[in-house]
């Protein structure tokens, strides 16, 4: 990893609906999908950032359930922005429910749909892609890497 490499603390939330859909988010600039989720802000736990990214993200309030898992591998966690900027995410990622829609979509995203989750679109955005193996897996402890 370069010095030009930001590290930054990260949330992400898979939401699934009663059909065992998960909600994913089409990224604008970039068009890949992927799960809602950002930056954790000073002063706010892992789960605050989850719930204030999803509803700025989407609109959807959730419950969230629990920890899917800890993501830091920077082989899979860090990704290059079409602006230049390279962050290196090491953050959790909970599982959820969709409590009730509030709001729309905050301009990061230009879609938004429900997928299966052995029917998931393409491209899928990189760092998202072993957060929604493991959770098509659902094992009982939360996956630490």
């Amino acid at each position: 990893m370069d010095s030009e490499t930001e590290l930054r603390a990260c949330c992400g939330v898979v939401v699934l609906d009663d059909h065992g859909r998960v909600l994913l988010l089409r990224r604008r600039g970039e068009g890949t999908w992927g799960i809602p989720g950002g930056g954790v802000e000073a002063g706010e736990t892992w789960q605050q950032a989850a719930r204030r990214e999803c509803l700025e993200e989407t609109g959807w309030e959730i419950t969230l359930h629990g920890l899917l898992g800890l993501y830091s591998d920077p082989a899979t966690q860090t990704h290059r922005y079409p602006t230049g900027r390279v962050v290196h995410c090491v953050g959790a990622v909970f599982l959820a429910s969709p409590a009730r829609r509030t709001g729309t979509l905050d301009g990061e995203a230009t879609e938004l749909a429900w997928f299966a989750l052995d029917r998931l679109p393409t491209p899928l955005f990189g760092p998202d892609v072993p957060v929604l193996e493991d959770a098509a897996r659902r094992q009982d402890a939360p996956f630490i890497d």
